[in-house]
């Protein structure tokens, strides 16, 4: 059983062309850790929100601040990428902790701006779960490829999306956290049914995604194709 669940989400800016060797290996740096956790019982008890300045780029590009609205001015004064993962690390603690991102592309930025930053990767993030992957197969929801969008599984599942506050850090991980919670305390199966009963979806022709059948041992099924079973509701 977790102790507790760290919904995690990066916002990242692209390395400056002034680099080459660098962009060639690196890519993007992490600019923004947003972060909730959520209590063995399935309530939100605290959140962590912290910019990073980059070691590759002296400001945001235009695109991140357009879809962000990152400033570079956010950012001349903030940590260097090893003292935020460390302030991160700290405030996750130590407890038994498994950490959920919306894909697996933050896991991937992490690791590998910890091995090229030659910064320890956090021993209490090992535990990592692509929520992404998982959500549309635990919810039977058809998709191309098995995925769908935090906008399209927010609204799927009858929340409010606002488009104007998405791409900031803090607020893609809240909107997963709200995804999360009723998986973990199992509230998941009865508003899953209500949708699947009352509202009678059609393909979208962006996404694809359509209601499936429900089956009462999709938890059984579903994990055991994944490596650790994490300790969900039933």
């Amino acid at each position: 059983m977790y102790e507790q669940h760290i919904i995690v989400d990066f916002e990242m800016n692209p390395v400056s062309p002034k680099y080459p060797d660098m962009a060639n290996l690196l890519h993007r740096e992490i600019i923004e850790i947003g972060a909730v956790r959520i209590n063995s019982r399935g309530e939100k008890v605290d959140s962590f929100s912290c910019f990073i300045k980059p070691q590759y780029n002296i400001g945001i590009s235009r695109f991140v601040n357009k879809l962000t609205g990152i400033r570079s001015c956010d950012i001349m004064k903030a940590p260097s990428f090893e003292e935020a993962v460390s302030r991160f690390s700290d405030w996750v603690g130590n407890k038994k902790t498994r950490v959920y991102s919306w894909s697996d592309s933050d896991l991937r930025q992490l690791k590998t701006e910890c091995e090229i930053k030659s910064v320890v990767f956090p021993f209490n993030m090992r535990r990592w779960i692509d929520l992404q992957q998982l959500y549309p197969r635990l919810m039977k929801i058809e998709t191309p490829k098995n995925l769908m969008s935090l906008e399209d599984a927010a609204t799927w599942y009858g929340l409010e999306f606002s488009y104007g506050k998405a791409h900031r850090a803090i607020y893609d991980a809240k909107m997963t956290a709200e995804l999360l919670q009723p998986i973990l305390t199992g509230e998941y199966i009865t508003q899953r049914e209500n949708i699947n009963r009352n509202v009678h979806l059609k393909p979208d022709e962006h996404t694809g995604f359509k209601l499936g059948d429900i089956y009462a041992d999709m938890f059984n099924q579903l994990f055991g194709q994944i490596q650790c079973e994490p300790e969900f509701a039933r």
